[in-house]
């Protein structure tokens, strides 16, 4: 049974916990869907559906918010129980601050296991909800993320790039220059065009409709061609007043629905998330092992095969200097074409392996991210309520200062950790707990510090001991000494 005075410390903390909650959350979501607004306005879009699609985006703000309010939230409390010195008389009455801080505490860890979960289960849905709104307004309205003067690959399969966008629902196109992506060995077309239009099929929403009028179509005929016969075609244009083409968007249509998580690690869940994982570890131990293997069974035989030649001798099997020069400049530029062969294959397998421990990285932070946060409100709550109880301020004066400081130097320690793993140049499980392991001494001091009543913030604490010191090696004025006697 919790007591009257449990009852009281809770409903203290609880006021300013929801004001700077809703604040905090206002300040973030107002600042994101800020920064999302000139990609949304004048796109043709209605007001509810930018609504739904900020709100399913922003909502991810809670994992930042929470953390903050908890740690601004506490010290206030505190603060303000200290400020009013209702502290000094629950301590006076023989109660402990552990036994002060234990309803608060308990509270801390629902809200903490609370958080686990909505980064668990709400912030997949969200990402979900978000991808697709986001694919039905590429369906409905392929141009509205479309930038003027950008290149862009919105349109799935082409790079656009288009000087002027208009219209209702923002089809209408103006100095359009088109490039079909493909392959090295596949038909390549770049169409230039003085305007257009790009808008849903009529009938069948699963393509879109691209016309475009008065303007050239190149092409490069270079399929099942060899280079020679490459180099001799000419060039191939065709000047038109009209050219629609079809574009199946019905691929990433799909992809973007409620049943189809995707294949975006963002989608997934933590069960997900762990078997992903476990799948890439799996798949990387199987990739490592044939590599070793090949590297090591290329270079056991070179080196042996080196071993039983000797070279005193070895007959050469021609010499280079006694070949004409066409022969010799055949020689050597395969044996530059091998060694460009092997370096090439080296890069590609680091850069292999480099992009799969990226991935690997980033997938494991996203798994670790829902404890690591969980665990922040608790290490905040510790840090705001002892720092609470030591500095005895409430109100938002000091206690936002502080909170500020604290929530900056945490979260620049956590995402400086979390971009060092996502560049593969730190272990993506020390990443995702860096800052908390950094904070939780300081967290544990700042206890000690609240139960012992220290004055940790008294400056003079700190600079007495100092001068005392150089005061020792200070020269006394005799004249001065004996005018204290006159």
């Amino acid at each position: 049974m919790l007591k009257k005075l449990d009852w009281y410390i809770i409903k203290t903390f609880l006021g300013p916990f929801f004001f700077i909650f809703s604040v905090l959350f206002f300040i973030f979501i107002v600042q994101f869907a800020w920064q999302q607004m000139q990609n949304l306005i004048g796109k043709g879009l209605d007001s509810i559906t930018i609504a739904e699609l900020l709100f399913w985006l922003g909502i991810n703000v809670v994992q930042l918010v929470l953390p903050l309010t908890i740690l601004l939230g506490s010290i206030m409390t505190m603060g303000g129980f200290g400020e009013r010195y209702e502290l000094a008389a629950m301590k006076a009455s023989g109660i402990s601050l552990t036994r002060i801080l234990a309803p608060l505490f308990v509270l801390i860890m629902l809200l903490s296991i609370g958080l686990y979960f909505f980064g668990d289960k709400v912030m997949p849905f969200s990402a979900r909800k978000a991808r697709s709104i986001y694919l039905n307004i590429i369906q409905t309205k392929p141009t509205a993320n479309m930038k003027e003067g950008v290149f862009i690959e919105t349109v799935p399969g082409f790079q656009m790039k288009i000087n002027k966008v208009s219209g209702e629902n923002s089809e209408k196109l103006e100095d359009v220059f088109v490039h079909q992506n493909s392959s090295s060995s596949d038909n390549t077309m770049t169409i230039i065009a003085k305007k257009g239009n790009l808008a849903p099929d009529k009938n069948d929403n699963n393509y879109l409709k691209m016309e475009l009028y008065d303007g050239v179509a190149y092409t490069d005929n270079i399929k099942d061609k060899n280079i020679n016969q490459r180099k001799n075609q000419e060039n191939q244009y065709t000047k038109f007043d009209t050219l629609n083409y079809y574009i199946d968007i019905s691929e990433i249509i799909n992809s973007g629905k409620e049943e189809d998580p995707g294949n975006s690690y963002k989608f997934l869940d933590g069960a997900g998330l762990r078997k992903l994982i476990d799948s890439l570890n799996i798949d990387y131990k199987k990739y490592y092992k044939t590599y070793q293997t090949n590297v090591f069974n290329q270079n056991y035989f070179y080196t042996n095969k080196i071993k039983t030649i000797d070279s005193l001798k070895t007959k050469t099997v021609f010499a280079l200097n006694k070949k004409n020069k066409d022969d010799q400049d055949r020689v050597l530029n395969q044996a530059i074409q091998m060694v460009n062969r092997d370096q090439e294959n080296l890069d590609f397998s680091k850069n292999e392996i480099i992009n799969r421990e990226k991935l690997y990285s980033k997938i494991d932070i996203q798994y670790q991210r829902n404890f690591s946060y969980a665990v922040t409100c608790i290490i905040f709550f510790l840090i705001g309520s002892s720092l609470g109880a030591i500095v005895k301020k409430g109100g938002i004066g000091m206690p936002v200062i502080i909170s500020i400081i604290i929530f900056v130097i945490y979260f620049i320690i956590n995402f400086s950790a979390e971009n060092m793993a996502k560049n593969g140049t730190l272990n993506s499980g020390i990443a995702a707990w860096l800052a908390n392991i950094i904070s939780l001494p300081f967290s544990i001091l700042f206890c000690f510090k609240a139960n012992q009543d220290s004055e940790l913030f008294n400056i003079s604490l700190y600079l007495d001991p100092i001068i005392k010191y150089f005061n020792k090696f200070k020269k006394t004025n005799k004249n001065e000494e004996h005018s204290r006697y006159q």
